[in-house]
Formats: C-alpha cells, structure tokens, sequence
C-alpha cells in the first residue's frame, strides 16, 4: 500500500552507527541502511477487538440485553413511550403548570431522605390509605428503608390474609408476612367505584412517574385546594383546584395542619405532611433509586479509570513511532544515481519515501482517488516518486504544487455531448415520420390485414406497454418509449354494457368510444343517475367508460373525474368492491400530478384505513400529508376521528360522525357499530343504569327504536323496565357488559374490507 512508509532505505538514529548490509537485487529490492521502530502488537490487539466485535456471540449478546431491556420496561411501566399512544404522563392542555421544588434526592449524587419516606409512610397509612391501594410494594421493601425488621413484621401481623387451602381443603385466615404486598382498602374495583362515588381511586405504586411533573405535581395538587375564583362555576361534589385538568376534581382536600402527629416530633403543617407523602411516594415509584446512582456512580468511576489507562496505554505503544527521528542513507542515492534502469519496481521506491512533505503529497493524493481512477493514479505516483529519486531532486522538488493528472478534474461535457439527447429526438421524430407514412401508403394500397395482433400484450403483460397521457391520437415525440398501437376508438354508441377484456378478447376500435363520445356519456350517465336510475346498470356503464379511457390510454383530468363520480355512487350505495377499485386508481392518478379533488379522497383513504384497522399503512400515510392538506377540513376532520379513536374519546367520535363532510358518513358507517360497542363496554363499566334516551343522544343513534334494536341485536337490551315505552326504559349496567364484550370479541375481531386494494 502507498500509505505505509516502512523503508529499508530509512534507518533510526541509534542504528547509524553499525548499519547492516543486505543483498541488492536488480529491479526489485535496494540496500536496507536503516529500519524503522516498529511492533506487531498494536495491530495484533485491532484485530482481536474487531474478531471481539463481529463475533455471533456478542452480537446475540447485545441482542438478548435489548429485548430485556424492552421486556423490563414494558413490565415495569405498562408500555413503551414511541408507539404512539396516550399516556397520564402526557402534558395536559389545560390546568396550572407546577412549579419545580428542591426535593432532597433530585441531585446526580442525592439519596432520598429516609426520615420523610417513615413520615410519609405514616401520612400514607393513617390518610391516603382509606381508598388508594400500594399493591406493587410488599412489606419487606419498607426494611433497612424506613423502618427496622420488627416494626414491619409487627405492622404486618396487624392485617389478616387469606390463605390455603388447608388439609381439609378449606381457606384460612393468617396473620402478614413480610413478603406479602400491602392490603388494597377494598375488595374489588365495584366496591371501590361504589365507596367514591362512581370514580376508581388510582393505585398509587407508580403515580409520581405517571403522571406529568412527577413529585411537584403531586405535591402541588395535593396543596393547591382554595376557593374558585369570581365567575367559574364548579358541578356539585367537585372541588376547584387550579393544578389538574380542568380545574375541577372529585377528590376532596385530604391535608390539614395537625392532622397526623409525627412520631418524630415534626410538625404535621400541610406542606409538610404533602412533601414527606410525596418523598414517600417517589420512593414507591423507584425502591431502587439510591442503588441506582450507586451503581451509576461506580460505573463512571471504573470506566474513567478504563478510558485513561487505555490513552496511556495507547501513548506508551505509539510513542516510539510518534516520536522517532528518520534520516537518509547516503548509499541509497549512490545506487539510485547509478542504476540504468529507469522502470523500477513501484513497492521499494515507495518505502523509500523519506521527504515528509513527499509522504503528506502521497496521502493527500490517496485521499483523492475513487474506484475509477485508483489503477491510474497508483501507476503514476509510482512514476514521479521513482523519477525523483533517480534525478535526484527528492529533496528540492515542491511536493505542495504538483497534482498528480490522472486526479485533475475531467473537462465539462462538449457542445456534441450536450446535443445528443437533441439529436435523439429528432432521429426519433423521423423514424416516426416515416412509420407514419408506411401505414398511409398501406391504407391506399388497402393493406389492412395482419398476420400478428399488436394488442395482446396490452393485457398479458402490463409492464411492456408504455403509459399514455392525454386523448390525442398523434404520436408524442419526446416519449423514447413510444409504440404504434395506441387504440382510438370508432364506435358512436353514447351506453355500452360492460364486457372483461381477456387476452383472447383484443380490444377492436369498432367497439372502442373516443373521447368526445367518452365525455357525452359522462354527461348522460350523471343525468340518469340524478333520475334514480338503478345502480346495477349505472355500474356496468361507468366500468364500461373506465374501459374505454383505459384501452385508449388516457388519463387526464377527464379520467379522474370520471373515477371520483363512480367512487361517490359506490359509496353512497355501499358498493365497497367499486369504490376500492376507484380510490386506488385515483391515488395513481394524483401521483402523477393530475388535479381533482384529492383533499377529498385523501380524507376517505385515512377514514378506510381507520375502518380497517390497518395502524402502520396509517401511520406511514399520514406521515406523508403535507402541511397544506392536513388544513383541510376534510383531511383534518379523518385525522380528529383519527385521534379520538386512538384516545377512547367516544363522544367526540360521534360528535365528528354527525358532521362529517362530503362522503365520509358513508365510510363511518361501516364501522360505526363497532365503536358504539367500545363506547358501551366503557360506559357499562362507568354508570350502573343509564336512560336510553341518553345512550341514543350520545351514541347518535338516529331515534330510540335504533338504540334499543341495536341494544337488543348486541345482547345488551336488559332493562330495569322493559316494559316502559322506549322514552323512559333504563339500561341495566352490569349484566349488559359481559354480553358487549363478548359480541365485540366474535363480531368485530376481524375486519372484512370487500374489494380492498
């Protein structure tokens, strides 16, 4: 290689003194007077490394620790942040913003305060316990943390669990353990719906990392409770508190001064008793933090120890060659000077490199080469430096001037290579000219007949015919690709049924409409429809008109109308097959540029894909709408649908379903039931009756009889008066949940899209 310079020309300073001589062979090697300072270790060492790296073993390795890692957090936290979904932890869009505090263990080397995490357990225990549940912490985690080994067993005997089954089979009551997790305050999530109200207290193992601000927003909400100011009204049993959503919260003040009586001697003010629940809390969410900056702490302690030892390391292996000094052998030129031969071999010349502007001139021109001049410019590198030696002007020769030619920049295209693609087109235009003219002069001659049909390729193999812009007849000139077998049709006839084209079925221009023909039968085909004309035949004619435009090869603003009538009527009739047929050829359409209505289309594709269900062709579509078209009304009305099913908000779906634009109605429907479903399993689970005239207004249904039919056909029409006229029936809850979940598991499990492209 050019690059490495190890010369046997080149000796080390404390070699000069008792040189060793070496053979000279004739066109290959010189005499060797110095040598340089060099070991194998270091390359020895990047090879094991790199052997380390690519090895199957570690690369399993990382891979193992990756999906851990994944599987730890999903376990830990109930989901990953990047998949797109709403989290509790998100920033709410209303509400006071916390301020930040100055917790005692938010420093990089801080450790929590485990006098307040003993208060905090007690504020916990003697308040917040009544109705919040610690389910993911047992009693050991309190050991060595905030209490001693016999507190914790003795606070752990104080509550009884179940147990067994014993010998004879039955269940017991036993005193705690220190392994058993902490007792919820109630017994299921009906009793704790039922003791609050209707509300589900949240468990409070992860709430400072569920939510948004952590510990200052729990401490803030738990301290924020005041008097609503002038003019905002407040619902009863609500309490105005400026730090969550909305203002308004069901949980009442819980904290006031001397309320708990510290065991410490503290005193119980509201800040105090807030912030030492909260560290407690904090601690709940992470036992394992102070073990954590432990470990973080001896990590970065050892691998700085590492880093450095491997620079010294690196210093001490390279310090011989950094640090070197190289000079000349006076018989290498003797010989040089003397030998006749002027073609030497390249390798000997090259380690005899010893100029280091001459080294730095080879480098700077290895940089410079690529795959394409790389043979030249090593031959002619070879040359200058084999010629310098030989002149003798290695050490006088500006190795800062010289480029080397095979390097320069190639000139710029001439004026003929600049007019080829010119010249092409004209070329092409004149072949073109004359096929014209043979085929006039064989229809004066009446040669019309042909042994092979140029069209059976049209529809056997759709990649060999070029595609065609625009309705005229004439060639184009500037499509190298062009053929002569682009049909125009003949026939006069404004309806014509629709018949597949096969490959035995060519198409013949006797039965082909042109253009203008193709454009009268728009308009008359609109005009039926505006009559009520039936759909079947409306159908078989407009397919015949898709024919037509694509036999003929035109495509133009005419076609993407024609496409967007046929979708609009097979949506309005339910006719899926259709309409899918259309949306994909209009998304063809519009990628080439020609105008129509695509806002409007865009909105029914993103509406598909919700019906569908299909989350990553939606996400990658969505991805791909510009700025200017997600402030559509109709493209930014799918994208709030979009967004009310990805958060479970039922009543803006419906809302959204009641004033959808266009068309788009029409594609709810299809999967409207479904997420009624969804809505009724969550307001099951929420109310224990609810009046049907309030599921009819919520779930927009269009009168009460729809509401209960569908009630009914769900399995979900139990009422607490079936006899009562429809205004006044009640829906029981609870039986009609279990029934919704199951019908949503068999009916809407899977999604059938008739036609789907």
């Amino acid at each position: 290689m050019l690059s490495r310079l190890p010369a046997g020309a080149l000796r080390n300073v404390g070699s000069v003194a008792a040189p060793r001589s070496a053979s000279f062979t004739s066109n290959a090697r010189f005499a060797a007077r110095a040598r340089f300072a060099s070991t194998s270790s270091g390359s020895s060492a990047s090879s094991a490394f790199e052997s380390f790296i690519n090895s199957r073993a570690t690369l399993a390795s990382v891979t193992l620790f990756t999906a851990g890692s994944i599987a730890w957090y999903t376990s830990l936290y109930g989901t990953l942040p990047f998949v797109g979904e709403v989290h509790a932890n998100s920033a709410a869009d209303d509400g006071l913003h916390p301020p930040h505090y100055p917790w005692s263990h938010s420093g990089l080397l801080d450790s929590f305060d485990h006098a307040s995490i003993r208060r905090g357990y007690q504020v916990y225990r003697e308040v917040c316990a009544a109705c919040h549940s610690l389910d993911r912490i047992a009693w050991r985690n309190l050991v060595g943390v905030s209490h001693t080994a016999d507190e914790v067993k003795a606070m752990a005997e104080e509550i009884e669990y179940d147990d067994g089954p014993d010998d004879q089979g039955e269940m017991f009551k036993r005193p705690g353990k220190l392994s058993d997790y902490m007792p919820p305050p109630y017994a299921n999530e009906e009793a704790a719906r039922a003791g609050n109200g209707g509300a589900l207290p949240p468990d409070l193992s992860l709430i400072v990392k569920a939510r948004h601000g952590a510990a200052d927003y729990i401490f803030s909400l738990l301290t924020g409770y005041r008097d609503p100011p002038a003019g905002f009204e407040i619902r009863e049993g609500m309490n105005y508190n400026p730090y969550f959503p909305g203002n308004a919260i069901s949980m009442a003040r819980v904290l006031f001064d001397g309320l708990v009586e510290y065991d410490d001697g503290t005193p119980a003010t509201t800040s105090q008793m807030a912030k030492d629940v909260v560290t407690f809390l904090n601690w709940a969410a992470e036992p394992e933090h102070d073990e954590r900056k432990q470990f973080g702490l001896k990590a970065v302690i050892l691998f700085s120890a590492l880093t450095a030892m491997s620079l010294y390391v690196k210093r001490f292996k390279w310090s011989v060659i950094k640090s070197r000094k190289i000079m000349l052998s006076q018989d290498v030129f003797g010989k040089l000077a003397t030998t006749s031969q002027v073609n030497l071999h390249p390798a000997p010349v090259v380690r005899r490199l010893t100029h280091h502007l001459c080294r730095e001139w080879v480098a700077k021109c290895l940089g410079q080469m690529t795959d394409t001049n790389r043979e030249e410019a090593q031959a002619e590198l070879r040359q200058v430096i084999a010629d310098a030696f030989v002149n003798k002007t290695l050490w006088t020769t500006d190795w800062g001037a010289p480029i080397a030619l095979s390097l320069m920049p190639k000139p710029p295209p001439t004026l003929n290579s600049l007019n080829s693609l010119s010249s092409l087109k004209r070329k092409l235009a004149a072949r073109f000219q004359r096929e014209h003219d043979l085929e006039r002069q064989k229809g004066l001659h009446g040669q019309t007949g042909h042994a092979h049909s140029p069209y059976s390729h049209v529809f056997g193999n759709r990649s060999a015919t070029p595609s065609f812009d625009g309705d005229a007849p004439e060639m184009n000139v500037n499509v190298p690709n062009w053929d002569k077998h682009t049909i125009v049709g003949t026939s006069k006839e404004i309806f014509k049924d629709y018949l597949r084209l096969t490959s035995a079925s060519e198409p013949k221009p006797e039965q082909i409409r042109p253009y203008p023909i193709l454009q009268e039968t728009l308009a008359q085909l609109k005009k039926r429809w505006r009559e009520k004309a039936n759909y079947n035949w409306i159908c078989s004619q407009f397919k015949s008109l898709r024919q037509d435009l694509t036999v003929q090869r035109v495509k133009n603003e005419f076609t993407v109308t024609v496409y967007e009538i046929h979708a609009r009527m097979a949506l309005e009739v339910g006719d899926m097959v259709e309409y899918n047929q259309c949306q994909a050829m209009l998304r063809n359409l519009y990628e080439l540029g020609i105008p129509g209505k695509v806002e409007e289309f865009t909105a029914y594709r993103i509406l598909m894909l919700l019906h569908g269900r299909n989350r990553s062709d939606l996400n990658l579509y969505v991805g791909q709408l510009t700025d200017k078209q997600k402030v559509d009304p109709a493209v930014r009305h799918a994208l709030d649908v979009q967004r009310a099913l990805a958060m479970g908000n039922y009543h803006r779906l419906f809302d959204l379903y009641l004033n959808a634009p266009n068309m788009g109605a029409y594609i709810m429907d299809h999967f409207i039931d479904r997420e009624r479903t969804r809505a009724l399993i969550v307001m099951t689970k929420a109310y224990r009756t609810l009046p049907l005239s309030f599921i009819q207004n919520e779930l927009a249904f269009d009168g009460l009889a729809q509401a209960c039919d569908f009630l009914t056909e769900h399995k979900a029409g139990l009422f607490t008066n079936p006899n009562a006229p429809d205004a006044e029936k009640i829906l029981d809850c609870k039986p009609a949940g279990a029934p919704l979940v199951q019908v949503l598991e068999e009916k809407y499990r899977k999604v059938q899209i008739k036609g789907a492209v």
